[in-house]
């Protein structure tokens, strides 16, 4: 049976209302994908501060580190050379106090009566006395050589590279001396230090160098010892042979112990 009028206007009706749902629809599902698009970049964004703010934490943290370390360093350092000094003081107190007699053993000889003298005996019943060994020759102590002295004195800083133990030698020889003064800051890199040095402390380890080169009892500490005056006085001897004239910067004075052999160099055609 054919739809009526009334008919045909309910079913216009239907599809508009379907057409109007399906704009609806349409739209709701673009304001969706906007939010989407818009939770994507929030995202995004927060990813990248975190991220950005993260690196910026970690920089500023390990500069932070670095900081401490070698602040730290430093100071072990400064107490390490205080420890050789002391260390070395004491050793010498140590010293002076085995070669000096106790209060005891002076009363004990100033109270002791000499020995009765033996009696003669007849000139051939004594027997010959041995020959007194002769004494063990000891080098006397020449001085340092006064021009480097006051070379030495003249100079403002220079910087010594050496060893660690190098180093605790040259505190253990001249650390006691009276215008030998430790610096407040070395350099530690893997048991290689760098250690800036005054005139007078350089006045003062060469005056100290020379006298355990002539003196000391041990061949090592005297062949250590000439070892480092010989590298000191040989840098101070090079502003005496070419001395700064003023006409420029100059050379700074720089102190490496660390001799090495050449290296092989390709043989000629």
């Amino acid at each position: 049976m054919p739809f009526g009028s009334g008919d045909r206007a309910q079913i216009q009706q239907i599809l508009e209302q379907l057409g109007k749902l399906a704009t609806d629809l349409a739209a709701v599902k673009q304001q969706v994908a906007d939010q989407q698009h818009m939770i994507d970049q929030a995202r995004q964004d927060a990813t990248a501060a975190i991220t950005s703010g993260l690196a910026e934490i970690r920089a500023v943290a390990r500069e932070a580190l670095g900081r401490t370390s070698d602040v730290a360093n430093g100071h072990l350092a400064n107490i390490g050379s205080e420890l050789i000094a002391i260390r070395g003081a004491i050793g010498q107190l140590d010293t002076r106090l085995c070669e000096r007699p106790t209060p005891a053993q002076e009363v004990q000889v100033a109270r002791e009566e000499p020995a009765a003298a033996p009696e003669q005996q007849p000139v051939e019943h004594l027997a010959p006395e041995p020959a007194p060994e002769p004494e063990p020759h000891v080098k006397p102590a020449s001085g340092p050589d006064p021009d480097i002295l006051r070379a030495a004195a003249g100079i403002a800083h220079a910087t010594v590279e050496a060893h660690r133990d190098t180093w605790a030698f040259l505190i253990q020889t001249a650390g006691r001396e009276q215008h030998f003064h430790i610096p407040g800051k070395v350099q530690d890199d893997d048991g290689f230090v760098q250690v800036r040095f005054s005139g007078p402390s350089l006045v003062a380890a060469i005056t100290s160098l020379d006298h355990v080169h002539h003196t000391a009892d041990s061949p090592v500490t005297r062949a250590i010892a000439a070892h480092i005056h010989g590298k000191i006085t040989t840098a101070v001897q090079e502003i005496i042979d070419r001395p700064h004239r003023g006409d420029g910067d100059g050379t700074p004075v720089r102190i490496v112990i660390d001799d090495r052999a050449a290296t092989d160099e390709p043989a000629g055609p």
